[in-house]
């Protein structure tokens, strides 16, 4: 009796803990909180790729994934609510209507109405939408001569105009009308989010235009997507940031490698060893933001809001390493930057060494460099092996610098005299003012690099070296770990290079006599072997007149078998023209076979209709004969337009011209559309301009999109695609003019691609000669001037010929 009470009990303490459920962290008050509210209305903004989106009447994305985990989390039901606008959303929220957002932070929300989560669940890329054909270097300045369109509310317009006043901005109403004004050039690029760029491109199957994402700019920064609550709403907020701190790590990992691309920071491709709560805190960050030390080369300086120096590739280092963005928040100073990591406006401080005045919250991580400190001196001064010889003279030094205090600890006798520069301090040295300038072996080096020292060398080292790394606030112990985990796996085996890259190889040395004594070598060495040339010359110029004879004969036997080649290879270029003709015409007759099909049927019709009429005694009159005869001739005579179209459209034409591209692939289209409407493969034209000129052969160059166009049909019958599609794009730019010809038949095979132009090459076709692409390359690249490429594209392969366009003739 006593143990099935115990197996009662215990059952009830299972059953109660299951009851529990998801909640058994939330306390009695956020309990009872959610207990009353069964389901949650939620906004969410449709369509920003990755994060929201509708596919079969399903909403999905990592957003909505994330919210539904939290759901599960908090045991209550979701309803979403997409079809209203932000502002819209922002009134319901502050009434209570709504219960959470999803809001980015460059939203003109309230602080008084509204609060954030704890952290965000996403963060959004800015990004330049341009043309594929465009180049353009992603700063502000590289920006302000050109025509700029934005989205209405969009952020980023006030930093443009602020500081680039007279950049031409167009603010639009939608993502289409955006898209638009690029693509039709009205304008010559977009300022968006990459990710709804990249959703409205790949929904649209707009292929013309790229979104190029603008990463460690300060100029853009990272937008953040954060759960906003009613102010008020202060138990709720709570219960939202400890269910997010209770979704498990596995289920972020499958989420992330669900949603985003495999291009994008995920988190879930960590190089670094770390533990499953540090990489938790790198998923919950999203990103990581830094300040920097300005003017502070090699180390680090910040130049129209980007980041050089070899903090600049230890940053790239770290990204590509942990798998998450690093965003530069730009400062002036170094006191700024350190009032910015106090306020937790950014994470860390990049190369930084502690002083004797740190603040007591602060932090430094092990050094990643250790940098030796050298004297600056005009280069009268004589090199001193022992610094101690000169201790006590006085030396200028940046006020700022880290180991003034430790100079003065091991040399009680040394005099420094702070300055606020380099500059500054070097000038005293040149006037003579002080002995020399006290400054990192790295920081002469770079100087030297820059001719800004022209009259100065190093005369003395100090045996103190500078330690540089990374400062961060104390209590932030994971990102603590996580930046030595970094140095001691990635940074470590890396650092040389980078300084290499940074830093000249000039380090100070004193007086060496090896040189001289390499000088000597080197002028002897130098001797003999000009008194061997000597002989060496004397003994060829006698051997010089026999080889000129023999070069003569051999040259001349050269030219005949030069010229005997030549024409062999123009006999075998010709016979590959007849058979690329022979192969062309057969496809014209089953082009004319296709053509006539319908005709033949609609003849054999009415000969029948007579045919029965005669058979049947009925009473056949004259009329009756006329009109059967006058269809018949109608037939024949479109049976014969036909056959004049196919000869005129294959008739050799010598003479170049210019031509309207748009007037040629349509004519080619007309010669092919029976075979294609034979095989069901649809055939798309997409006309960015209406009369693209080119100049050549227009016969010629018909003949190349025809074989474009039998090649991809040729593919999509051999491989079966089920819902066969061709696409023609016809683009000019000033001096081009481009057509591809686009399939979907799952493309070319990475080790066809150097043979695909070569003579004879054909794999899948069986009724090929393989010399239709041969050519096609022949006749756009010897006698167009233009080129022919090939490339896959998403699930098929695109042949692009480019020819001049005829004032560029």
């Amino acid at each position: 009796m006593k143990r099935f009470s115990y197996f009662v009990f215990t059952l009830a303490l299972m059953s109660s803990a299951l009851l529990a459920g998801t909640e058994t962290f939330l306390n009695k008050k956020e309990k009872a909180y959610i207990d009353a509210k069964p389901i949650l209305n939620v906004y969410v903004e449709p369509d920003v790729y990755s994060y929201s989106y509708t596919y079969d009447n399903y909403l999905n994305g990592y957003a909505i994934h994330y919210l539904r985990l939290l759901a599960k989390k908090l045991d209550v039901d979701l309803r979403f609510i997409t079809d209203i606008t932000r502002e819209e959303a922002k009134k319901r929220l502050d009434s209570g209507a709504l219960d959470v957002a999803l809001f980015p932070t460059f939203e003109p929300l309230d602080d008084n109405a509204f609060q954030f989560s704890k952290f965000p669940i996403g963060v959004l890329q800015p990004a330049l939408l341009m043309p594929k054909i465009y180049q353009l270097s992603p700063t502000l300045e590289s920006i302000e001569k050109l025509r700029i369109v934005m989205l209405k509310d969009d952020a980023f317009a006030s930093t443009i105009k602020d500081k680039n006043p007279d950049a031409t901005i167009e603010i639009v109403n939608t993502i289409e009308e955006a898209v638009l004004r690029v693509a039709e050039q009205e304008a010559d690029l977009a300022i968006g989010l990459h990710e709804i760029f990249t959703a409205h491109l790949e929904s649209k199957m707009i292929t013309s235009l790229q979104s190029i994402p603008l990463r460690n700019n300060a100029d853009f920064p990272m937008v953040k997507i954060f759960l906003t609550t009613a102010k008020e709403n202060i138990v709720f907020i709570s219960i939202l940031n400890k269910a997010m701190a209770e979704i498990d790590y596995k289920e972020l990992v499958f989420a992330r490698n669900r949603f985003f691309p495999s291009d994008s920071f995920r988190q879930t491709n960590i190089k670094v060893p770390l533990s499953k709560e540090e990489k938790f805190f790198l998923m919950g960050q999203h990103v990581l933001q830094f300040c920097a030390i300005p003017n502070s080369l090699p180390y680090g300086d910040i130049v129209q809001n980007r980041y050089e120096g070899i903090g600049s590739d230890v940053i790239a280092l770290l990204e590509k390493n942990l798998d998450i963005p690093i965003q530069l928040v730009p400062t002036h100073s170094k006191e700024e930057s350190v009032q910015k990591l106090l306020s937790k406006k950014c994470d860390f401080i990049a190369m930084a060494s502690e002083t004797s005045g740190t603040d007591l919250q602060m932090a430094f991580t092990s050094a990643i460099l250790q940098v030796p400190l050298v004297v600056l001196t005009t280069d009268d001064r004589l090199y001193v092996s022992d610094f101690k010889e000169i201790a006590d003279r006085s030396f200028a030094i940046q006020k700022e610098h880290p180991m003034i205090a430790s100079l003065q600890a091991v040399y009680p006798s040394l005099k420094l005299t702070l300055v606020n520069t380099e500059i500054e301090g070097l000038k005293l040295v040149e006037e003579g003012i002080q002995y020399g300038f006290i400054t990192s072996n790295f920081t002469v080096s770079h100087l030297f690099a820059y001719h800004i020292a022209n009259n100065l060398k190093v005369s003395a080292q100090i045996p103190l070296k500078m330690p540089v790394g990374f400062a961060l606030l104390a209590e932030n112990q994971l990102l603590y770990s996580i930046l030595e985990q970094s140095m001691q796996s990635v940074l470590s085996g890396e650092i040389e290079h980078l300084i290499l890259k940074w830093v000249p190889d000039r380090s100070p040395k004193g007086f060496d006599y090896t040189v001289i004594l390499q000088l000597v070598f080197l002028f002897m060495l130098f001797s003999v072997i000009a008194f061997i040339l000597y002989f060496e010359v004397r003994l060829k110029k006698s051997r010089l007149e026999e080889a000129t004879q023999s070069l003569d004969i051999l040259n001349h036997e050269l030219e005949s078998r030069i010229k005997k080649e030549v024409e062999i290879s123009r006999e075998k270029d010709m016979v590959m023209y007849r058979q690329s003709r022979f192969a062309s015409m057969g496809e014209m007759i089953g082009n004319i076979a296709h053509q006539w099909r319908q005709p033949l049927m609609e003849l054999s019709a009415i000969l029948m209709d007579l045919q029965a009429a005669i058979h049947f005694k009925k009473k056949v009159t004259e009329h009756g004969i006329i009109d059967t005869i006058n269809a018949s001739n109608r037939v024949i005579q479109f049976m014969s337009h036909t056959i004049d179209d196919f000869r005129n459209f294959f008739s050799p034409q010598k003479e170049l011209s210019a031509f309207c591209i748009n007037e040629v692939v349509a004519e080619a289209i007309n010669i092919m559309k029976a075979t294609l409407h034979h095989h069901r493969i649809a055939l798309e034209v997409v006309e960015h301009l209406p009369n693209a000129m080119a100049y050549g052969l227009k016969n010629e160059y018909a003949q190349v999109i025809i074989n474009l166009i039998s090649n991809a049909k040729d593919i999509l019958t051999v491989r079966a695609v089920a819902k066969g599609r061709i696409i023609i794009e016809i683009d000019q730019n000033a001096e081009y003019s481009k057509v591809s010809v686009i399939d979907n038949a799952g493309g070319i095979k990475d080790e066809d691609f150097s043979h695909i132009f070569e003579p004879f090459f054909t794999k899948e076709k069986s009724n090929g000669t393989g010399i239709g692409l041969f050519m096609s390359r022949m006749i756009i690249e010897n006698n167009m001037k233009g080129i022919i490429t090939v490339g896959n594209v998403d699930n098929g392969v695109a042949f692009c010929v480019t020819v001049p366009r005829p004032h560029n003739v």
